[in-house]
């Protein structure tokens, strides 16, 4: 990173292909469509001066320019905007990475899976466990995961014991012979409210 990127400046930004001039990101990301061919998806690194580009994958499209970019995450259409806010890793948290540790993630698996909890309703400790089984639940059965980046957002700065519990709970739930796992937390300005985004590389 060189000094251009400042405190401002987002981690990661949502990229249409129609839009001339490009907010500046470290993470570039993109809705993979037959519109981004090799030369607009250039143009996009040039313009953002984005680090890396990373596709956002919401049908059964095939994507062969993988060259170009560093890994695609597939999601849901209505859960872009979700990936982008875990990608846009926030620096108001108790544990924090950098765009380094996204970056070594992509640089292990190419190709990642986008879930999430929400819980709107029970005091802190409990809406943690209700969306650490919730999201749990969403692996499949028998999947032996690579890698796996975890977003935790609360309305209030999650306790070190509320983060243990989760941490501990997923690893003993998730299989993996060996898991690259990077954690993040985050508050939201939603009152009573219990989030964890996470995007996983299937083995």
């Amino acid at each position: 990173m060189d000094e251009s990127y400042i405190d401002d400046t987002p981690n990661a930004f949502l990229y249409q292909r129609i839009v001339d001039r490009y907010t500046k990101a470290v993470i570039g990301c993109f809705i993979i469509s037959e519109d981004w061919d090799e030369q607009a998806l250039l143009e996009l690194k040039e313009k953002s001066e984005a680090w890396f580009l990373v596709g956002l994958q919401i049908n059964d499209m095939d994507f062969d320019r993988l060259d170009i970019i560093e890994g695609i995450v597939r999601c849901q259409p209505e859960d872009v905007n979700q990936v982008v806010k875990l990608l846009n890793i926030s620096p108001r948290g108790l544990i924090g990475i950098d765009v380094n540790d996204i970056k070594k993630l992509f640089e292990r698996e190419k190709s990642y899976k986008f879930i999430q909890a929400h819980i709107t309703d029970g005091f802190d400790i409990d809406m943690a466990k209700k969306a650490a089984n919730e999201l749990v639940g969403q692996f499949p059965k028998n999947l032996n995961v690579k890698g796996l980046l975890l977003g935790i957002e609360s309305s209030e700065s999650p306790s070190l014991d509320t983060i243990s519990y989760i941490v501990a709970f997923l690893e003993k739930n998730v299989i993996a012979d060996k898991l690259n796992t990077y954690y993040c937390t985050s508050i939201s300005d939603e009152p009573n409210s219990f989030r964890l985004r996470a995007i996983y590389a299937e083995g």
